[in-house]
């Protein structure tokens, strides 16, 4: 009997809890109207508050807006109250470049969503049957998919539930046929143009010849993929903690023990990173993934590999680095003469102090990360604080007056690429004094006869992190 195994249903995968308020969304097709019957047939036992939610997609026109005077007398003869509302879905979907069903789908869940915002409900309960978990396997795997993709659709996730998904589209015909119950026929299901129309009237019956309990098995298949994709999902979730460090917009992950890892392992892997680095944007393709593991794989650092969606991947020194690819900011400030600059792009304060030869300049105060000193009578009175450009170039302190390309120095430095518009300069003119916090410029140092001695001295910002 259909309610005893929607009750297993519900309890195997704790789906619902005494006094819970449920949502169910029902378009007036047979699997939403068994699920609504069903409900309401276990609501007294299970202690659930039912709440109908109809949309009028407007694809239709008169068919549509018929469902939802059927959907709407449906709920008044269950007696339970209802939301119905119309939107204009196929004008949603030429402003935003959608298919109709990627359309469809955005505005049904975020109508779904605020019905139950609104009327306190903790749970979403939609129609979906084993038969569409089969046939959502089938589409997935013709289209190529991982274990991810192929374990299709969940009972449970988040506060949506499928108490049909283990039941067959029989089972449904069958206890709709027994209870009287009447149902709308969306003809849009029976056109050859979707896939999985064409997979539900040409694959599967073709399948059953083969099997003819095809539909459960693929349900199964997928159940039980979905169970080994859970405890893969847990087991490398938990060995990226000690592989990868989270800093702001960046994971970086160590190169050497994921490189030793099983081809599958790293996959999972480097998916996982990118889906927190990038939240909310599609997932990559396989052969994308696989590019970029390759690219990993590779010895030379300092190379970086721009993927789809705005990712980037680095390869550096001891690790590779996963972020979102911006434009780098360029800044350059002009230093007070007497007191203190802010720089805003680095958190920082540049004090200068400009004091007689000897050791006047010694202080007691050690609240900075760095210092410097420089003979005031080699440089220009105006300085700036900037980022690199293109060209530039130092002669680095202990060098013997040799001239560097910036650019070298801060690889041999292996300061890694992405910080390297974030080191900043002290300049004079077109002159670097000081790449701060790494290396002075031999030229403009004090020695022993020097008059005026600049200190320049880089303190933390105060910042309010309330």
């Amino acid at each position: 009997m259909l309610l005893i195994k929607i009750r297993e249903t519900i309890k195997k995968y704790s789906m619902l809890e005494p006094g819970d308020r449920v949502v169910i969304a029902v378009s007036g097709g047979p699997d939403s109207v068994c699920l609504l019957s069903v409900l309401h047939a276990l609501a007294k036992d299970l202690d659930l508050t039912l709440h109908v939610a109809h949309l009028d997609h407007m694809f239709r026109g008169k068919e549509s807006a018929d469902e939802a005077l059927f959907v709407e007398g449906l709920a008044k003869k269950f007696n339970i109250a209802a939301t119905i509302k119309k939107i204009d879905v196929p004008a949603f979907c030429r402003e935003r470049g959608l298919s109709a069903q990627a359309g469809a789908r955005e505005i049904r869940y975020g109508f779904l969503a605020n019905v139950a915002e609104k009327v306190g409900a903790a749970r979403i309960a939609t129609g979906h049957t084993a038969a569409d978990q089969a046939e959502t396997f089938l589409m997935r795997l013709v289209r190529g998919a991982g274990v991810s993709g192929l374990s299709a659709i969940p009972p449970k996730r988040g506060n949506i539930i499928r108490p049909l998904i283990e039941a067959t589209r029989e089972d449904v015909l069958d206890y709709l046929k027994s209870a009287g119950l009447e149902y709308a026929t969306d003809p849009s299901n029976a056109r050859p143009v979707y896939t999985r129309n064409r997979i539900r009237s040409d694959v599967l019956p073709v399948l059953r010849e083969f099997n003819p309990r095809i539909v459960e098995t693929l349900a199964a298949e997928a159940s039980l993929l979905r169970d080994e994709d859970e405890a893969i999902e847990a087991y490398v979730t938990q060995m990226m903690q000690g592989m990868f460090d989270q800093e702001e917009g960046i994971i970086a992950i160590k190169r050497a023990e994921f490189n030793a890892l099983p081809p599958a392992l790293r996959r999972r892997m480097f998916r996982l990173a990118a889906g927190l680095i990038n939240a909310g944007s599609p997932a990559l393709s396989r052969v994308q993934v696989d590019e970029a593991l390759g690219f990993i794989a590779g010895s030379q650092t300092g190379r970086a590999m721009r993927l789809p969606h705005g990712l980037r991947v680095e390869r550096e020194y001891e690790r590779f680095n996963l972020s979102t690819t911006q434009e780098a900011k360029h800044f350059s400030h002009a230093l007070a003469v007497r007191g203190t600059t802010t720089i805003p792009e680095l958190g920082i304060e540049i004090e200068r102090v400009l004091s007689d030869g000897g050791s006047a300049w010694e202080t007691d105060d050690k609240n900075y990360r760095w210092q410097a000193l420089f003979d005031y009578d080699k440089i220009r009175p105006l300085l700036t604080l900037r980022n690199r450009r293109p060209g530039d170039r130092f002669c680095p302190a202990g060098m013997g007056g040799r001239s560097k390309k910036l650019q070298d120095y801060l690889v041999d430095e292996k300061v890694p690429r992405r910080k390297r518009d974030a080191v900043p300069l002290l300049c004079s003119g077109e002159d670097i004094l000081w790449v701060v916090g790494l290396r002075t410029d031999e030229r403009f140092l004090p020695q022993a006869e020097a008059k005026r001695v600049l200190v320049v001295r880089v303190k933390n910002g105060d910042r309010d992190d309330a």
